[in-house]
């Protein structure tokens, strides 16, 4: 349908390159991007996709590497040559801008720095935290500098959001973090002031592993959001469509719901339940995709339904919570399609993103393709990662998002509810703190398709935030327009209008957060680095091709990996060599056993494995490993405890501190880097130490780390390794004292529990 109605996107890129002069105002790059203040530019062809690239560029690296952190991180567009024909420049897009639908040209977000002084305690704890939450992933790709540069930090309301990113070989620590923290506490709020002067002096005299300091500080969060009262006002529809013979689609709660619940600061036995919104885009046809979005919101608000009228629930609780539900509702489609014999593209499935509110938290839980986005006066986005070929393409840096679009099979789904067993899912659950008044709204991609979100939040939705129109009218509108300009599926939306409220009095942030403990067992909170996917090389043969217009909607595929238990086995073959296929196409995810260029980065978003075989080289980020014993109980597994593996940056030598791996531990991946010599170094966290296995009668255990090792002297004895540690191993070494755990419990992941 025609959308000549609409209005237009305006899509401004940001230039990242070294340049001598600024562009003159109105000029151009590659006939097409204007320039509007250099280096900002407006494109002026915003329907068409740019050309695509013949390789990633360096300078997009890490970018692509940390794109699971898409609110604080721009997206590149693509690269054009400056003017003089030698320099590249990388135009960003999502980059901390305001005002971008109004005629007048927008202007930067405002720096951490000039807000931090006016903010509430509830605000400058979640910029802490996510700055908290970006170190380590920042450090692995040599970027973490930028989150101490003034000009780079930007603020957009309880987001942080970065400029843009420029590796540099030196590498900032802790006590840098705690310095530039310290020169905040002067302006910080008086009640968590003295909260602030403790995890500093603690950043700045004994760094602690950065998982602990994420972990108090979402402590810090939920004791400080739980004293704001909320008022949550929400709708939800669900529609066939002008085109479909019946409504794949569900929502939770019903379709044609309105409610308005207040709740109170604090959680206690009258506290109405927890607000909880769910849409779920079924997957199947005739096949069944009506009955398997049916079956995972009954599963879900089943599931859940224990944790909503109850009090006190942490952060880490609720997402283990979230995910289990998910997954629960996930066997019950898998045994759905095993019951009825359904087979390859005749089995059901169906996508779900869900909205909890809890405690004066905001949790945003998703797998598939239906997407969240966030409302606020300024701006528009989106807070999921779409599950499709696309988004997997750029998180294993083997191309530009813009790029992958335009291949065929680009939409076709990598994860959905039903396409496999529990172990190969890995839903996404973060949590987003309410410190303003937000709108949350929830869709399958009948509404998203064709950008058509992104054409009329200003028109739809705002007067929403303002309170100049129901939350219920809105979402009727929203779905007139979706059936009116997309118009080829079914649609369905959650919306929500979430507004704290004032607190009568705010009780200070308990210094003891400061201080957290590395062998707690609740959860500290984790972005995930990565949303581990497998995908059937079936999908993206048979998935719409994608045109060159704004993105196209699409004919969902559901990518199964297991028609039966009799081939389970060959398609968890196929599915390692593609990946080793699909890590030959980039320097960015380069395969173990070839050739890699000099200084070749792995991304931390590389795909699972599906055989337990280590010595094949599948291991991936996100694996959990279990040590097990050596042959020569003089020998033990050391990590080598440095920011970066060694020969990766002069700092980071052969003799930096070491630590012994028990036998029994559990440990996780959480990054890969090839070093300028070749070599592949693996970064694992230890999660938990359980008790080790018992020893069989050929593999003598190793009952305590040995005095010693050859690199430090028989005078020296290596500390275990203790939960929250992180170091680096060659990968090559892992395979002769360790197993890959494809299903773990909650005791054995410990502090790695995402």
């Amino acid at each position: 349908m025609s959308n000549s109605q609409l209005p237009p996107v305006h899509r401004y890129l940001w230039a990242q390159g070294a340049t001598r002069s600024p562009l003159a105002v109105g000029s151009y790059l590659a006939e097409r991007y204007r320039v509007v203040d250099f280096p900002l530019l407006l494109d002026t062809q915003p329907q068409l996709p740019p050309p695509p690239l013949d390789e990633v560029p360096p300078s997009a690296v890490p970018y692509l590497a940390l794109s699971p952190f898409s609110i604080a991180i721009p997206r590149p567009f693509t690269q054009v040559m400056h003017p003089d024909g030698t320099t590249p420049l990388l135009l960003l897009e999502e980059v901390p801008l305001q005002g971008t639908n109004a005629d007048a040209p927008p202007s930067l977000l405002p720096t951490l720095a000039a807000t931090w002084p006016q903010a509430s305690a509830l605000e400058q704890l979640t910029w802490l935290w996510q700055l908290a939450k970006l170190w380590q992933p920042c450090c692995d790709q040599q970027v973490a500098h930028c989150l101490l540069a003034e000009e780079l930090v930007r603020v957009d309301g309880e987001d942080i959001r970065l400029l843009s990113l420029q590796a540099q070989a030196t590498a900032p620590t802790l006590m840098d973090l705690g310095q530039h923290w310290r020169s905040l506490i002067p302006t910080a709020v008086p009640t968590i002031r003295d909260y602030l002067n403790r995890l500093t002096d603690r950043l700045i005299t004994e760094p602690p592993p950065i998982r602990e300091v994420v972990y108090a500080l979402v402590m810090a969060l939920e004791h400080q959001a739980a004293q704001h009262p909320l008022q949550v006002q929400l709708a939800t529809y669900s529609d066939q469509g002008p085109t479909r013979q019946r409504n794949e689609d569900a929502c939770f709660p019903p379709s044609g719901a309105a409610q308005t619940l207040t709740l109170p600061a604090g959680m206690d036995s009258a506290h109405p339940p927890a607000p909880l919104v769910v849409v779920c885009d079924g997957v199947g046809g005739h096949e069944g995709g009506d009955v398997a979005s049916q079956s995972a919101i009954a599963e879900v608000t089943e599931q859940l339904h224990p944790l909503l009228v109850s009090d006190r629930r942490s952060h880490g609780e609720i997402v283990t919570a979230v995910k289990q539900a998910i997954l629960a509702a996930n066997q019950v489609i898998v045994e759905r399609n095993d019951a009825d014999q359904r087979r390859d593209r005749g089995r059901m499935g169906t996508t779900i993103v869900m909205a909890l509110v809890y405690g004066g938290r905001l949790y945003i839980a998703h797998l598939g393709d239906s997407r969240a986005y966030r409302v606020r006066s300024q701006d528009c986005r989106q807070l999921t990662l779409d599950d499709d070929v696309a988004a997997r393409e750029m998180r294993l840096g083997l191309e530009l998002y813009q790029d992958a679009l335009q291949n065929p099979g680009s939409g076709a789904l990598v994860q959905a509810l039903g396409m496999a067993s529990a172990q190969h899912l890995h839903p996404t659950v973060k949590l987003y703190p309410i410190a303003h008044d937000s709108l949350i709204l929830l869709c399958s991609d009948g509404l998203s398709d064709h950008d058509l979100v992104d054409r009329v939040w200003s028109a739809e939705l705002l007067p929403v935030l303002r309170g100049d129109r129901a939350v219920a009218a809105a979402a009727q509108k929203l779905i007139t327009l979706a059936n009116t300009y997309n118009g080829h599926d079914n649609v369905t939306l959650g919306l929500l209008r979430v507004s704290p409220q004032m607190p009568t009095a705010i009780a200070p942030v308990p210094a003891a957060f400061a201080v957290p403990s590395p062998h707690c067992t609740d959860t500290p909170d984790a972005e995930p680095i990565s949303t581990r996917t497998t995908i059937a090389p079936a999908a993206v043969a048979t998935a719409r091709p994608a045109t060159a217009a704004t993105r196209p909607f699409r004919a969902k595929t559901l990518p199964w990996l297991m028609t039966s238990v009799l081939v389970a086995g060959l398609i968890g073959i196929i599915s390692a060599l593609s990946w080793q296929w699909w890590s030959r196409r980039s320097a960015v995810v380069p395969p173990v056993d070839t050739d890699v260029p000099e200084g070749g980065i792995l991304s931390p978003s590389a795909t699972p494995p599906t055989s337990q075989n280590l010595r094949d080289g599948s291991l991936a980020v996100g694996d959990y490993l279990q040590i097990q014993p050596l042959p020569d109980p003089s020998s033990a597994a050391t990590l080598i405890t440095t920011t970066s593996p060694p020969g990766a940056l002069p700092a980071a030598a052969v003799d930096s501190p070491r630590r012994v791996l028990a036998v029994g531990s559990v440990v996780k991946v959480s990054s890969r880097q090839q070093t300028p010599d070749g070599q592949l170094w693996v970064r694992l966290q230890v999660c938990s130490a359980a008790t080790p296995p018992a020893p069989s009668p050929r593999e003598p255990a190793v009952s305590s780390p040995p005095e010693s090792s050859p690199n430090e002297g028989r005078d020296r004895l290596i500390p275990l390794a203790l939960p929250g540690d992180q170091g680096w191993l060659l990968q090559s070494e892992i395979p002769t004292f360790a197993e890959q755990l494809l299903d773990t419990s909650s005791s054995q992941q410990g502090l790695c529990i995402d």
